[in-house]
């Protein structure tokens, strides 16, 4: 099973080898949400700050930006059936999303964060074309029936 901690050591390995050029001017705080089979994944401003955010937040040290941006990822990925580079991908596609100056300090790139299929090419530009491939692929071919099996095991 997948940890918060293991979505926080990801999205910083993928920040380092993927978006090394995109400064972190707030503290970004990544999570695992409800298990949403629509949204896999969200980025936004924090609200509400709770115990476990702060220490998370503290772990981080200080920031440029007071604000803190928080990534939540849907709960079924914490399932191991579930591929690592559909996870990566998520994670990948809200980290565009925060370069993109969404939910994030930085300037705002585009008036719509998806219009014109701006994730898709900050991915191939990126150099994770062939996550961003695979795991449309694989969701496309697998994501209905996994959810109509685990809502089953309720």
């Amino acid at each position: 099973m997948r940890t918060d901690e293991w979505l926080n050591e990801t999205m910083y390995q993928i920040w380092e080898d993927h978006f090394s050029d995109i400064p972190r001017k707030n503290v970004v705080v990544i999570r695992f949400s409800k298990k949403s089979s629509r949204q896999l994944g969200a980025i936004s401003w924090l609200r509400n700050k709770t115990k476990k955010i702060d220490k998370l937040i503290k772990d981080h040290g200080p920031a440029d930006d007071p604000k803190v941006t928080l990534i939540v990822i849907t709960s079924y990925f914490k399932d191991l059936a579930i591929p690592d580079y559909v996870v990566k991908g998520t994670i990948a596609h809200e980290l565009c999303h925060y370069a993109h100056g969404f939910s994030s300090p930085l300037k705002q790139l585009y008036e719509h964060p998806h219009k014109g299929g701006v994730i898709r090419k900050e991915m191939l530009k990126r150099g994770l074309g062939d996550i961003y491939k695979e795991s449309k692929i694989w969701l496309r071919a697998n994501w209905r029936n996994y959810i109509l099996a685990s809502r089953k095991s309720w």
